[in-house]
């Protein structure tokens, strides 16, 4: 039987093994785990280390390391022929025959493909409250303080696609001195998509802003405006064909400090080549969307403000 060895290495992670083995570990750090090894099961609970962005583990004391199938090939004293063979079936043969496993779903440590977690949020956390969101725009949102998962002790954001389908989680730490400041997914490509673009209703004469960040975005749909957030300081082509397909008048306002006024002066270039109907509002003196009013939001809907 013919094994896809590379797809595997491309696709299986070592969350995935974890989770169909029902292994629990700690997160030690943002892309690391510890515990005991379930290999030889000693109860040295620092023996057993995952490294997820290497997609690698390591027994200190009995078992040494190795990839995903070297995991298989010592957990259950396989050749490495067999050990790919096990991975195969349970992840692609099983899959294909619709039962219930599927790769990179509901994995608590995959870090690769995280939008199929169902995290438990608490919708009504202090931080969302010093930004200003309450608990119904929370839940509109669907973001909240995780306490479990990869986004652990972070304010979890869902981006969602056009199909209203949940692509990732983003998790945005709450202590300052936590880094990185934006924990995306591993391999998650944020440029092909926009947050919010979910409920943005193709066509309609609302122009609509184009921000940067989560909070500039969720701050003006609060506020009774259309929003989305390009999830940094530049357009992508993906993203550009995204606005094309919408079909709106377009507010370019990103961020006023140094960064987003060099920002601006680019993706005002894209967006002409692209013959997108908009109207640049260049903040200064490092003023962000979230900082602006309702009053200030009117005014720079209004179309007949060129600016």
């Amino acid at each position: 039987m013919y094994l896809d060895i590379e797809k595997m290495k491309r696709e299986i992670t070592m969350g995935d093994i974890l989770n169909y083995y029902e292994i629990k570990l700690i997160q030690t750090s943002q892309n690391r785990l510890a515990g005991c090894c379930p290999i030889h099961h000693g109860d040295n609970q620092n023996a057993f280390h995952v490294d997820l962005e290497k997609n690698l583990f390591h027994c200190f004391t009995h078992c040494g390391g190795g990839s995903i199938f070297d995991f298989v090939m010592k957990k259950e004293n396989l050749t490495f022929y067999k050990s790919a063979l096990k991975i195969w079936n349970t992840f692609y043969f099983k899959h294909q025959q619709q039962q219930q496993y599927q790769p990179n779903s509901q994995s608590q440590y995959n870090t690769h493909d995280s939008q199929n977690q169902n995290l438990k949020l608490q919708y009504n956390h202090p931080y969302l409250f010093q930004r200003g969101i309450d608990e119904n725009i929370a839940r509109y949102f669907q973001i909240g303080y995780s306490q479990t998962g990869i986004m652990k002790n972070r304010i979890a954001i869902p981006i969602i696609d056009t199909d209203k389908k949940r692509i990732a989680y983003c998790g945005r730490a709450i202590d300052k001195n936590t880094s990185p400041k934006y924990l995306f997914p591993r391999h998650f490509n944020k440029s092909k998509y926009l947050f919010n673009i979910q409920n943005i209703i193709p066509s309609s004469p609302k122009p609509l802003f184009i921000v940067e960040g989560f909070f500039d975005c969720i701050h003006i749909v609060k506020h009774g405006f259309d929003a989305v957030a390009l999830m940094g300081t530049s357009i992508s082509q993906f993203q550009l064909e995204l606005l094309i397909q919408i079909n709106r008048r377009y507010i370019l306002m990103l961020d006023g400090d140094e960064a987003g006024q060099k920002a601006m002066i680019r993706a005002k270039h894209q967006m002409k080549q692209a013959n997108l109907d908009f109207k640049p509002v260049c903040l200064v003196d490092r003023i962000e969307p979230e900082s602006l009013e309702y009053d200030s939001l009117r005014l720079l809907e209004d179309e007949n403000i060129r600016l």
